[in-house]
């Protein structure tokens, strides 16, 4: 009797946390997929890419992920002066970070990238510097491959 008691309380607790909110905030539902896809033409500063990484993260995938990566390296080219606001977004969540250097990617032009890397080496903000040279390391990786694939 004790072991069926046992073994129903584990059935329960698993599925408590299979049904659990956090559990369910990895999955990407076609729902979230639309509403991230249809957020990326709107990516134009750095507090609406946070805003949509915050809220669709778990949707970084596919064309999702190119929108997003489309939309950092418009930020970091054309607003390059913008680079400052995302000091406060990196230190409210570190995984913001890592998220815009992954999206210096090979899907990247390659004008692009070459573009992110001279900014991030002769005009980084003050005290960013370590920020730009992680993002001259992201742009070395994604540009030699990118030449190799052309």
């Amino acid at each position: 009797m004790v072991r069926i008691v046992e073994r129903i309380s584990h059935v329960v607790i698993a599925a408590a946390v299979l049904l659990s909110p956090i559990a369910q905030a990895n999955v990407c539902t076609p729902k979230d997929a639309t509403a991230a896809d249809a957020l990326v033409d709107h990516l134009n500063s750095w507090a609406k890419v946070k805003e949509t990484f915050t809220k669709y993260g778990h949707c970084d995938d596919g064309q999702i992920a190119e929108g997003n990566s489309e939309a950092v390296a418009r930020l970091l080219v054309d607003h390059w002066k913008s680079l400052t606001s995302l000091v406060p977004m990196f230190k409210d969540d570190p995984s913001f970070k890592s998220f815009v250097l992954r999206h210096i990617d090979t899907t990247l032009n390659t004008d692009d990238i070459d573009k992110i890397k001279a900014a991030a080496s002769s005009s980084c903000p003050a005290g960013m510097e370590s920020f730009c040279q992680e993002l001259i390391r992201c742009c070395g990786a994604g540009s030699t491959f990118s030449q190799q694939v052309n």
